[in-house]
């Protein structure tokens, strides 16, 4: 197996990335994991490494701070996989807009630019299974526990996408595509602990897709 994981953070420096991959290779022997940042994505690219899956990484700024056309790239493989891909966090956000679904903050509590003043959903928080367990959270019990941390939230449903977990915070925590193998949490399913065990669940299923 290889996994193509695509770093979303602009400076290169973020933590998820980082988590993810130290998570993946710690569950699976022997699991290759590849890192490139999101702006050197192109379906070119994914076709010469053929990966077994694709991870998009949290990101590290507001969207719209990213240089117009950076995210084509990504966007196109989005579109048009050829294998299962995985958005989490920032990259749940990226595969809503990569189908021209809007994103935005969860709440303003106070003024402020960027992340500055805004409401942020951050800890172990319970989570709906929304339509039956199956995919991501199959073998899983509703509600799950898994670890937030945002700001920006997925506001409307791509089209061709279903919402698969919930809570009252961010109505649209997961979902998946209904023909192709797309599948976002805007929740770390990477940042699990023995108290906390349904996140790395979720990952397991999904590198068993």
């Amino acid at each position: 197996m290889l996994i193509y994981l695509i770093d979303n953070t602009l400076d290169g420096q973020g933590a998820s990335p980082r988590e993810l991959r130290t998570v993946l290779g710690r569950m699976r022997e022997g699991l290759k994991i590849l890192i490139e940042p999101f702006h050197a994505v192109s379906p070119a690219r994914v076709q010469s490494l053929q990966p077994s899956h694709i991870i998009l990484s949290g990101q590290s700024h507001p969207w719209d701070l990213y240089p117009r056309g950076s995210l084509a790239g990504v966007f196109e493989v989005i579109k048009k996989p050829s294998q299962p891909i995985l958005g989490v966090c920032g990259g749940h956000q990226q595969m809503a807009l990569a189908f021209g679904a809007p994103i935005g903050l969860m709440a303003r509590l106070e003024p402020g630019e960027g992340y500055e003043g805004a409401k942020r959903e951050r800890g172990f928080f319970p989570v709906q299974i929304c339509n039956g367990g199956s995919g991501l959270f199959k073998d899983l019990t509703s509600p799950i526990t898994v670890w937030h941390s945002h700001f920006d939230e997925v506001k409307a449903l791509p089209q061709g996408f279903e919402c698969t977990a919930s809570n009252d915070t961010c109505a649209i925590q997961a979902m998946k595509h209904s023909q192709l193998p797309l599948f976002g949490v805007q929740f770390h399913p990477e940042l699990f602990d023995e108290v906390h065990p349904d996140g790395r669940k979720a990952m397991d299923n999904f590198l068993s897709l």
